[in-house]
């Protein structure tokens, strides 16, 4: 079934909500690569025709139109009182099935696009595309990024092509992202399942929770945030089902004696990231929010795709009401930890 073109619905004034927002869940291709793609001048190849990025294992899916047109996301943006969009590279095309090299090259020449794009414009920050084949390659891009272009940080996927992330040699990465203060915001693309998530978009609306749940709790068990206890990352669609297993997982940990690591609360685990208020439920955004606290969540969009919150603000503010939480925790939902994530 093709992606729907990004539609726009006009929706109450922004002016009329009595809070903005930072989005830190939302994608963007620069135009540019698809240009030089399409000329032969990338490691991947663009087929205007069929709207797909040709990798060594296979097209992509279609690109959106949206994914690449920064005038209507600015609109579109104003529409719904959203003050700054972080914008983060479509992980589906990050090429993590490229080699090293034709990975940074492919990397760097998202990265060079989205700089190029947004300079000057104080409505969005971004966050770098990382060629993860690598973990020293992936620092290095990191550490540009940041440097030359003052990004917020970078996004990382659940597995690296099939990888994990605990084992993926991602130790640079985590070394550097620390050592910059910089957000990781963990977004899937590769998930568990195979077939069995091919019918009913349930690769996206059951996968990449799953996925993003598995590699949290792998991160954990294999002491990386031991090692870099600083490391901020953000966890795309609420955390997946994280919120709600972590007990299940303090509990093996004192009860069997295969687990590595004893956790004597959930929160040990829970507090080690950060989580976005993608759940299209304002109940299960409640239950977010009462379990890690809204010192832990920040707003999220997934803007242009057809899994966008459309009225992000009055989803979150929703939320907070059922949830019974005072204005000081609203904001921090809306923008006050997503502002603490970036700045550095």
């Amino acid at each position: 079934m093709p992606h729907p073109v990004w539609r726009f619905r006009l929706i109450p004034s922004a002016s009329l909500y009595a809070d903005h927002m930072i989005d830190l869940h939302a994608h963007y291709l620069s135009p540019s690569v698809l240009a030089a793609a399409s000329k032969g001048l990338l490691p991947a190849s663009w087929d205007e025709n069929r709207r797909v990025i040709e990798f060594p294992s296979g097209p992509s899916d279609p690109v959106l139109p949206g994914l690449s047109d920064l005038e209507e996301r600015i609109r579109w943006n104003s529409e719904r009182g959203i003050d700054i969009q972080v914008l983060a590279p479509w992980m589906d095309i990050t090429g993590d099935d490229l080699d090293p090299g034709q990975a940074r090259i492919w990397c760097e020449a998202m990265n060079d696009g989205l700089a190029h794009d947004i300079d000057g414009n104080a409505q969005f920050r971004a966050l770098a595309a990382l060629p993860l084949v690598n973990g020293g390659t992936a620092a290095g891009e990191l550490r540009r990024c940041v440097g030359e272009f003052g990004f917020s940080g970078g996004a990382i996927p659940s597995q690296v092509n099939g990888q994990d992330l605990d084992e993926a040699g991602l130790e640079p990465l985590w070394e550097a992202a620390e050592d910059l203060g910089v957000l990781l915001f963990m977004h899937p693309y590769r998930v568990m399942g195979g077939r069995r998530m091919g019918r009913d978009h349930l690769g996206n609306v059951c996968g990449f929770p799953f996925d993003t749940t598995l590699a949290a709790m792998r991160l954990y068990f294999s002491e990386v945030f031991t090692t870099w206890p600083r490391l901020k990352i953000l966890l795309a669609h609420g955390g997946g089902t994280l919120p709600y297993l972590a007990g299940r997982a303090a509990h093996a940990s004192r009860y069997v004696p295969t687990v590595t690591r004893r956790v004597d609360h959930p929160d040990e685990i829970l507090q080690m990231f950060y989580y976005d208020t993608m759940l299209h439920d304002p109940r299960a955004l409640v239950s977010l929010i009462r379990t890690v606290g809204t010192e832990r969540v920040v707003g999220g969009t997934d803007a242009p795709f057809p899994m966008w919150v459309d009225d992000p603000v009055e989803h979150i503010e929703g939320a907070c009401r059922r949830a019974g939480v005072g204005r000081d925790a609203l904001e921090r939902v809306l923008h006050g930890t997503a502002a603490g994530l970036l700045t550095r």
